[in-house]
Formats: structure tokens, sequence, C-alpha cells
């Protein structure tokens, strides 16, 4: 450990800044670290943000990647720079702290913390793909019963365009999930007949949707589906596709085998695709999600 660690050796990051890397991270390059206490996380954290408490830090560091960037941020930055020093006197060299923290974050936050674990981090890439497909059929059953719910029209084709987005993700998974079990079966000299996708959308769960939400439980907080509008139905798929990439991204770092990371990474960057498309509709209706 080294004995002194200047605060010009960390390097401060504006929140734009930050914004900018974390979009472009398509390969899980930085690592974004809370310091704050848990019930502040649970308040609203940034999508894909580690909760290691700064009185927890010393001891749990370990659970952090030296060879990647880490951002640690706070309430108002203050924390984080002695989160900052702790994690260069302990030889992480890739430091960026978070300047003014999350009071002078703009952008989005997701609230709560995943209390069933979807994904422990024992599992191999095909155990995690059966999980992504689960929770991706679910985000797809979600918008399905919305569209139905919704009285107006402009609102039902945001969420009709919701399904196909998510149908367009589980396809992809499904093509992902039939060479992994074709390989599989080949090494044990099965040469069994693959299920299709028809088959495996009616044999996965329905209790769970992107983010490791309960699909009933989303649709209840939906509200009363007789007032709300397009932009109402845009700002729904906007939150639950936050929450889908924040998932992805913290269980990503959870996991110790590079192809099950990259997979989580490339989930991740999918679901951000979606909410950069989200947004453009938002900002082309003059909306503030």
């Amino acid at each position: 450990m080294k004995l002194n660690c200047s605060i010009d050796e960390i390097k401060r990051l504006a929140p734009q800044e930050v914004k900018e890397l974390l979009d472009k991270d398509t390969e899980g390059a930085f690592q974004l670290l809370d310091v704050r206490q848990p019930r502040e996380y649970e308040a609203g954290h940034i999508p894909g943000a580690k909760l290691i408490p700064l009185g927890e830090l010393e001891y749990r560091y370990g659970e952090l990647d030296n060879d990647r960037g880490i951002i640690p941020y706070c309430r108002s930055g203050h924390r984080s720079m002695a989160a900052s020093i702790l994690l260069c006197g302990l030889g992480f060299e890739n430091v960026y702290n978070l300047n003014g923290g999350i009071r002078k974050w703009d952008y989005e936050v997701v609230k709560g913390t995943m209390e069933d674990k979807l994904i422990t981090g024992g599992e191999e890439t095909f155990d995690v793909l059966v999980v992504a497909l689960m929770l991706e059929k679910g985000a797809l059953d979600f918008y399905t019963k919305a569209q139905k719910r919704v009285k107006d029209e402009k609102a039902a084709q945001v969420f009709k365009r919701l399904v196909t987005m998510e149908d367009t993700h589980l396809q992809r998974l499904y093509m992902r999930y039939s060479q992994l079990l074709w390989e599989m079966k080949s090494l044990l000299g099965a040469a069994d007949e693959l299920p299709s996708l028809d088959q495996l959308k009616d044999e996965l769960s329905t209790i769970y949707m992107e983010g490791g939400m309960r699909i009933n439980e989303e649709l209840i907080k939906m509200g009363d589906p007789e007032f709300m509008d397009d932009l109402e139905a845009l700002e729904i798929g906007l939150e639950k596709e936050y929450a889908a990439y924040d998932f992805y991204k913290r269980v990503a770092d959870t996991v110790d085998d590079h192809k099950t990371r990259n997979l989580l990474h490339e989930l991740a960057g999918e679901e951000r695709g979606h909410i950069n498309l989200l947004l453009r509709e938002i900002e082309g209706r003059g909306g503030n999600a």
C-alpha cells in the first residue's frame, strides 16, 4: 500500500464526461462505484453502479478489478474523493472521481436493488443466456399486456413498438442459445432436435421481466390506463429499459467467466440502444422523461 497518495493523482470528471464514458463503454472497461449508504443507493443510483459503502471499502476493495477504470461517486463528491484516495493508496491506477457527486448528475437514476438474485455470479454462459431469455420474454409479456390495457391508440402503438423491439432482442438471444446448446449436445454425442423459439417461450417463466422486476407488480404501478397517453407510455418504457441496463451492468461485475461477462456487457449495450431510441422519441415530442 502506498503511504502517500496525492489528491492531484485522482482524475476528476464532470457528470457529462462520465456519462459519455459510460455510453461508449460496450466492454465494461469502467466500473461505477457508489460509496454511499445502502438506503441512499436504494433511493436512487446511477444505472450499473456497484454499492460498496466507504466504511467497507478498505476490506472489500478485492471486489473491484484493478485492470479496469473505477469511477467512485457519492452525494456531493467528498466521500468519493476519500474513496478515490484510498483506492489510489491500495494500488489502483485508473481512478476517476465524479465531481459534484450524484447531486450534479442530471441524467437517469434507478431505484431499489435486486432482492431476488437471478444471477449470483457462479453461472456459466449458457445459464446466464437462459436467465436473459426469461427476462426478455417477461418484458415482451409486460409490453403486450400494457398494449391491451391502454385506451389511447398512440400509447398502444408505443407499447406495440416496444413489443417488436423485445421480440427482436429475444430472437438474437435465441440464436446464441441455440448455438451453445448445439455445441453442448455435440460434445455429449446427443443429436436431439433443438427446441424452437416458440417452444422455448412457452417453457420460460413469466414472473420476471428485464431488470428483475415482477411483471404483475409493474402492471399495477402503471396506474389508470384510461388516461395514459403516448408520452407516458414512452416514459414507462424508458424506466424499464434503464432498469434492464442497470441489471445487466451490475451482474456483469459478479461473474468470473470472461465470455459470460462479455455477454452481459453486450446485453447492457443493447439495452442502451433501446434507451437511446426512446429518448429520441421523447425529445421529438418535446417531453421530459
